[in-house]
């Protein structure tokens, strides 16, 4: 018999100045603690203020700032965290940097130590905390079983997947992201809103990841039309915020889909980031779904603030799609890859890697080869 069960066994910590908790979640004995972050001014900044905030309770504090965003950085970051015989890191940044401080924590808890009980050695394993930041709008892959890093060797992103290695806390600051560029904000939230359609459409979805699924699509796109006309609006991003974070629990409680695979794909033979590479492919991705996951789009076209009643499930699917074309319209970015400085001829490549990731078990509307290079094709 098949059981619902969801069970978040992170503490999630939201609200503007939340940042004022982390001492008492990182440092509450004196642990010793690496900071991983990167080299972009907004991240560098809240990195050193962390740094600061909890100098005085930890046993000592590293900062390790990556540079290629690659399994060469994780690889790097673990050594130093054992090194350092760190009891906590705390990644600091977006999802990218996010993936790989998580992991640095996941890898560097394998280390064992023996203790005499009753004459015999018992093996007792060490495990790190993980404290997790975004510094905007993001998915949070702290809470997931799994996450995504590119692999130095191919630049494809492989799979890091442990059930017993998710964030310890993870703490939403919304106050956090006044220095982030607009765009990149623009462009996280619009991933999580391709994400939370994933997770909706799913097979694995159910009635707790369909209420995260369809709110998170909500308030992402509630607040970015009135991001387009007030860009400076704390509290809107703080919504984003909250928005993405609901993405983030929706994914947990079913799985990512074709827009998470084929951003990837695209991110790894052409360099263009897996945020814009979502949004941009979001709408084709829909429209390859429309007769697969018909009835599911009229939740999501209500989502998006469309009239819904007394049409079919045909114009309410149609309607969705448009309303996501009118947000990306309405916030002045460009909605072809070809925009974006892409060469045609990579398609394919991205569309054989696209087409690799587990999770597609999961999708409605099977996609081949081909088929991945249909939408690819639709969205240049």
């Amino acid at each position: 018999m098949a059981f619902l069960e969801f069970q978040v066994p992170t503490l999630i910590v939201y609200g503007m100045d939340s940042l004022i908790r982390l001492p008492e979640l990182a440092t509450p004995n004196s642990e010793k603690v690496v900071i991983v972050t990167d080299k972009k001014p907004h991240n560098s900044a809240v990195a050193q203020k962390v740094k600061r905030m909890i100098e005085g309770y930890a046993y000592g504090v590293i900062m390790y700032e990556m540079k290629r965003y690659n399994t060469q950085d994780l690889f790097e970051g673990v050594n130093i965290t054992k090194h350092a015989r760190a009891d906590v890191v705390i990644g600091i940044g977006d999802s990218t940097v996010l993936s790989i401080a998580k992991v640095i924590a996941q890898f560097s808890t394998h280390e064992f130590q023996q203790e005499e009980v009753k004459s015999h050695r018992k093996l007792l394993m060490k495990k790190v905390r993980y404290i997790e930041i975004p510094t905007l709008q993001t998915i949070c892959w702290g809470l997931l079983p799994q996450t995504y890093i590119t692999d130095d060797t191919d630049k494809i992103k492989k799979p890091y997947i442990d059930k017993e290695s998710v964030a310890h806390s993870v703490i939403i600051d919304p106050s956090l992201s006044e220095e982030v560029p607009l765009n990149d904000i623009i462009y996280s939230s619009l991933e999580a809103i391709a994400y939370s359609f994933d997770a909706y459409i799913c097979k694995k979805a159910n009635p707790i990841s369909d209420a995260f699924s369809l709110r998170a699509i909500e308030y992402l796109s509630v607040n970015l039309k009135r991001l387009a006309v007030e860009t400076a609006n704390t509290k809107i991003k703080g919504n984003l915020s909250m928005g993405s974070l609901l993405a983030s629990l929706a994914i947990y409680g079913s799985a990512l889909g074709t827009c998470a695979a084929t951003s990837m794909g695209l991110e790894s033979q052409t360099g263009v980031s897996q945020s814009i590479g979502a949004a941009v492919i979001l709408p084709h991705v829909m429209e390859f779904n429309l007769t697969a996951a018909a009835n599911k789009f009229i939740q999501i076209a209500a989502a998006l603030g469309e009239k819904v009643t007394d049409i079919s499930v045909i114009e309410a699917a149609i309607m969705a799609v448009e309303a996501m074309r009118r947000i990306m319209l309405d916030l002045h970015i460009p909605q072809r890859l070809s925009e974006y400085g892409i060469e045609q001829d990579r398609l394919e490549a991205a569309a054989r890697v696209a087409g690799q990731y587990e999770f597609l078990t999961y999708i409605p509307r099977p996609a081949s080869k081909n088929e991945l290079v249909e939408i690819y094709s639709a969205a240049y």
